[in-house]
């Protein structure tokens, strides 16, 4: 980058961390602080130093402020003066007053000064001085100048733009860029930008044509006004390859994999000012097999541009090259060909199938889910999902394509011909080209149907003992033609109205209630149940003993009598009761009496 005198600064300020104070007899007044603007002026900018003076609380008097300057540090008794303000006002006590000098810097480098402050009090008109310490380092900077301009054909107009930042610390003004170039021809040259602010930036375009092939310097010159009114100017310049007119050719090959199919495409874009006609374009690879690489054009106007697809796969894995060829015709009818290389990588072919099983239980009809995950990086296809089992039929499905990374699910159904099979399951699928294949087991089981009576209560019943209950399938398969029966005995007989209870069907895990009826001989401790159901076809009969004991005392005692009391229990409700039916007696007498007596 080429640049003339420069403009830019950055600035640093170091102000004394103790500053002077004075008391005098009626006054105490301070330099309390002292503020610079800009922070990072230039040479020629514009700076104000601003002190605060302040008068504390504790002076008696007011303080007249005579003269407030900016000198040269150290300078002897004579020092360069830089800014001045007399005859400022009375400053109260207990008040402070900010004080701006203005001044500038034509030239860059560190300035140690000094604020000074002289006044008197208003009393007594004793004076008081006070000083500060500033410090101000300016250094030269200049705006930012940044060429963007591509590559171009002979003869062909290319876009172009060039950046302008500002990072001083102020704006710059009446800002022309202009833009030329070595055997470079530019349209929009000159543009006016009148102001840019501070740490802004704008951006211009412009149209550029070299005629000649070769290399072209593009020089950008930025002129402009600092904030301090100096004008300088600063230069960018980049060098541009043009080269001889042909269409351009863009190959753009997807990810590959090694033995895998990919799709392509070549874009021709046509920038040469005229059209092309009888065009052939081919593409051929290096260790890449293509298919449908060869498309016709018959016209390719200016400024167009036409796309052409086509398939490749890499025959291994690593680095290869795709070549397209454009062979055209020009107006004048000259024959030219160009060529465009690309290299594409192409990663080796991983392939990771899994099978994820599940398995819904229950009775003899089954089914078992698979999940074919893909994880590898290129799809699957016609995938065979397929279970065998030497004690159970279970079906097969087919799955069209499973893409990388993801999964297609399956429900293979199965019969099972016993209460255990296991599963193998496996799927065959295509993969670049290969067969693969992935396996996984599992098993399915089944409980038979299997009643049992649950929740059994013997009771009295008008003289007999009533036996509820529910006939609860406790299998993974239904129970059918379920019968609960009164079983026989000598000290127990079945009794209407219900000797057997014909439950009929009970599902798997479900449930089905009863009553059935008995009478008993004597205290009994149990009722003996049977229970009869089919399952697969097979008969199974069951007996259960219901507890009777607690029933059968009670029936024996009487139908007034509690089942759940015991003996020693029983005399007490018999005492109420007599008392009761006295009371009773007593007071229908008496009432008779008196109603005697009234008569």
């Amino acid at each position: 980058m080429n640049r003339t005198k420069t403009v830019a600064l950055v600035v640093l300020i170091a102000v004394a961390s103790l500053p002077a104070v004075a008391a005098a007899t009626s006054v105490n007044v301070t330099i309390s602080s002292v503020d610079v603007s800009p922070a990072e002026p230039v040479p020629g900018d514009e700076v104000t130093i601003e002190p605060t003076i302040e008068n504390f609380d504790s002076s008696s008097a007011g303080y007249f402020l005579d003269r407030v300057r900016v000198i040269e540090a150290d300078d002897g008794p004579d020092p360069k003066e830089y800014a001045e303000v007399k005859n400022i006002g009375t400053l109260p006590a207990g008040s402070d007053r900010s004080v701006p000098l203005s001044m500038s810097f034509d030239e860059p480098g560190t300035y140690d000064l000094q604020v000074n402050v002289s006044g008197r009090d208003t009393d007594q008109n004793r004076v008081t001085r006070l000083s500060y310490p500033v410090s101000i380092t300016v250094e030269e900077r200049y705006p930012q100048l940044d060429i963007d301009a591509d590559d171009s054909v002979a003869g062909v107009r290319a876009d172009g733009s060039v950046t302008v930042a500002n990072s001083l610390s102020s704006p710059i003004e009446s800002v022309e860029l202009t833009v030329g170039g070595e055997n470079v021809t530019v349209t929009n040259r000159r543009e006016v930008l009148a102001t840019v602010r501070s740490n802004a930036s704008r951006s211009v375009e412009f149209d550029y044509r070299a005629d000649d092939p070769g290399r072209h310097r593009v020089t950008a010159t930025l002129t402009y006004t600092t904030a301090g009114g100096v004008t300088d100017t600063v230069t960018d310049t980049v060098t541009v390859r043009t080269e001889t007119e042909r269409p351009q050719l863009d190959i753009d090959t997807n990810t590959s994999i090694a033995g895998l199919e990919s799709d392509g495409t070549v874009t021709v874009a046509n920038g040469l000012g005229a059209a092309v006609t009888n065009a052939e374009l081919t593409v051929a690879g290096d260790g890449v097999t293509v298919r449908n690489g060869r498309s016709v054009f018959t016209r390719i106007a200016d400024g167009e541009s036409t796309t052409a697809a086509f398939d490749f796969r890499p025959s291994a894995a690593g680095d290869h090259e795709v070549t397209a060829t454009f062979a055209y015709s020009t107006p004048g009818g000259a024959t030219r060909t160009v060529t465009e290389t690309v290299s594409l990588q192409a990663d080796p072919l991983r392939d990771s199938v899994a099978l994820d099983l599940s398995t819904r239980q229950g009775g003899n009809s089954q089914a078992v889910t698979v999940s074919v995950l893909n994880g590898g990086n290129a799809p699957i296809s016609n995938v065979s999902v397929r279970a065998t089992s030497p004690n159970a039929t279970v079906g097969r499905a087919l799955v069209d394509r499973v893409a990388a990374g993801e999964s297609r699910t399956v429900r293979l159904n199965a019969t099972l011909s016993g209460d255990r099979a296991a599963v193998d399951v496996v799927a065959t699928y295509d993969v670049a080209r290969q067969r693969g294949e992935a396996a996984a087991s599992t098993a399915l089981t089944q409980t038979p149907g299997t009643i049992g009576l649950t929740g059994l209560e013997v009771v009295p019943d008008g003289g007999r003992l009533r036996v509820s209950g529910s006939a609860s399938n406790l299998g993974t398969t239904d129970a059918q033609s379920v019968l609960v029966s009164v079983v026989d005995t000598e000290a127990v007989t079945p009794t209407a109205p219900n000797r057997e209870y014909f439950v009929g069907t009970v599902p798997a895990s479900d449930f089905v209630s009863f009553d059935v009826y008995a009478t008993a001989t004597g205290n009994v401790s149990t009722v003996p149940l049977e229970v009869e159901y089919l399952v697969d076809g097979q008969r199974v009969t069951r007996t259960v003993e219901a507890d009777a004991a607690a029933a059968s005392r009670a029936l024996a005692a009487g139908p007034d009598v509690d089942p759940n009391s015991t003996g020693g229990g029983s005399l007490l409700p018999l005492v109420v009761g007599t008392v009761v039916v006295i009371a009773v007696l007593a007071v229908g007498v008496r009432a008779w009496r008196t109603r005697r007596g009234g008569d």
